[in-house]
């Protein structure tokens, strides 16, 4: 089989497989300030567009990890994966309409929500709440949203593709 061939059967292949692959989750984190004696919330969610709506919702998630770093009114606290109560993210313009995670356990109830209000600034208000001690933390400051930056192991094989390709179109110019 001659080279040109070889390395076209090759790409073709390559490109059946990665089509064939299921949709690699996309990596957001988050944060919000403006809370009472420098409360923030910080944290990162992972998940794929499972039914190709463009949305990212709560059920689609694989990954969520919510920090609350805690002020005089509500005390620190973090909400994993099966703490998750809600999500609404739209993909196409990285727009959070929606979030809510909850916890309850010996020490009473953590909540957080926020929502999307006031097209199109949407400013969101967070709201933390101890409901064992009846107490609310709210900030109306933007929740910063952002994709995370790719993994390492993702651009090193992409490094190293293209570094195939050169090699190859090298060796084929010098015969």
């Amino acid at each position: 089989m001659s080279a040109p061939r070889f390395f076209t059967l090759t790409a073709l292949f390559s490109l059946v497989a990665a089509l064939a692959q299921p949709a690699q989750a996309q990596r957001f984190s988050f944060s919000q300030g403006g809370y009472a004696d420098g409360g923030t919330l910080t944290g990162h969610f992972a998940g794929s567009d499972l039914d190709g709506d463009g949305w990212l919702y709560g059920y689609e998630l694989t990954e969520f990890q919510l920090n609350w770093s805690g002020n005089r009114a509500v005390q620190a606290f973090s909400l994993g994966y099966d703490e998750r109560a809600g999500l609404e993210f739209e993909l196409g313009n990285g727009t959070l309409w929606h979030m809510a995670a909850v916890s309850q356990n010996g020490e009473g109830v953590r909540f957080f929500s926020f929502d999307s209000h006031g097209w199109p600034t949407y400013t969101i208000p967070g709201v933390v709440t101890d409901e064992r001690l009846g107490l609310v933390s709210m900030s109306w400051e933007p929740l910063q949203v952002a994709a995370a930056v790719p993994e390492p192991q993702g651009v090193a094989l992409l490094l190293a593709g293209l570094g195939f390709i050169g090699v190859w179109s090298q060796r084929r110019r010098a015969h």
